[in-house]
């Protein structure tokens, strides 16, 4: 097989009119290809950090061992799946995404204040969603989507004057119906000749 660099990919946020780091209720229609447009329940909190998306599995495994002591077999013990990013504003929809729409409430601007966005931080967790992340490198696209995550953790949130506040998210990734927590989907972009 020859090498093709067209596979060569990087992982650019594909913000369109929207931002790329996207969620919806479970039970959204889910899309099904890199290039799917997206049920209009999908809503976007904007700006990400420069650090980008990190995705992480960990397979938790058991050793089976024969009677010498080698290791015959490795029996899977647990599987994690989560996805990790940092989200750059103090918006309505970024604080929803990080602490759940439960703990955020909004008010309209008025003729003697900017709209205003408060947070109740405390030890609920945040409802299961739907989520996806868009990405492209020039006519090649990647959407990574999962079907049911949970906003398990928010790292150190640091109020600095030399760098954005930014909100540092954990989702944890959860089974669907079929077994998966996370799925990846490509389209690298070349097209046959008509």
């Amino acid at each position: 097989m020859p090498i093709d660099v067209s596979k060569v990919l990087v992982g650019a946020p594909d913000q369109k009119t929207t931002g790329a780091v996207l969620d919806a209720p479970v039970g959204t229609k889910l899309p099904t290809s890199a290039t799917e447009e997206l049920d209009k329940a999908f809503t976007s909190s904007g700006y990400i950090s420069e650090d980008g998306l990190a995705l992480k599995t960990d397979r938790s495994t058991n050793d089976i061992k024969d009677w010498s002591g080698n290791v015959v077999r490795k029996l899977l013990d647990s599987f994690d799946g989560t996805l990790t990013w940092s989200e750059l504003e103090m918006s309505y929809e970024s604080l929803c995404h990080a602490f759940g729409a439960d703990a955020v409430t909004k008010k309209a601007a008025t003729t003697t204040s900017g709209a205003q966005v408060t947070l109740a931080i405390n030890s609920a967790m945040p409802p299961m969603r739907s989520w996806v992340y868009r990405m492209k490198d020039g006519d090649a696209r990647i959407l990574i989507v999962v079907p049911k995550g949970q906003v398990t953790s928010v790292d150190e949130i640091d109020f600095v004057s030399s760098d954005a506040v930014k909100l540092p998210i954990t989702l944890s990734c959860y089974p669907d119906e079929s077994g998966n927590s996370i799925y990846i989907y490509v389209d690298d972009g070349v097209k046959e000749a008509a």
